[in-house]
């Protein structure tokens, strides 16, 4: 697991990535973003450019919905990931690797 929550683009330690990949050739993002302009897209691509002969299955994402944050709490909580997406993230991506 690599937090990257602090970093940006210019400072990604690509080579840290690379070596985890490595490791388990599998990515799952995880990020409160809104899909549609979210980081992770942009990583998750990046990830499949760079390292596409180290991954078993393409990297998946777990992610807001379309649904933009507010100052509202019921519908912050509708707009970002929660623990139960989380969670079937990891299940799917261990699925997909015949783990499960």
């Amino acid at each position: 697991m690599i937090d990257l929550r602090f970093l940006d683009r210019a400072s990604l330690d690509w080579d840290a990535l690379e070596r985890s990949i490595q490791k388990t050739n599998n990515v799952l993002i995880v990020e409160q973003g809104a899909i549609g302009t979210s980081y992770g897209g942009w990583l998750a691509d990046e990830i499949q450019r760079r390292f596409f002969d180290y991954l078993d299955q393409p990297v998946e994402r777990v992610r807001g919905s379309e649904t933009s944050p507010s100052i509202s709490k019921v519908l912050e909580r509708a707009a970002i990931a929660r623990t139960e997406e989380v969670v079937e993230g990891m299940q799917r991506v261990m699925r997909n690797k015949g783990a499960l």
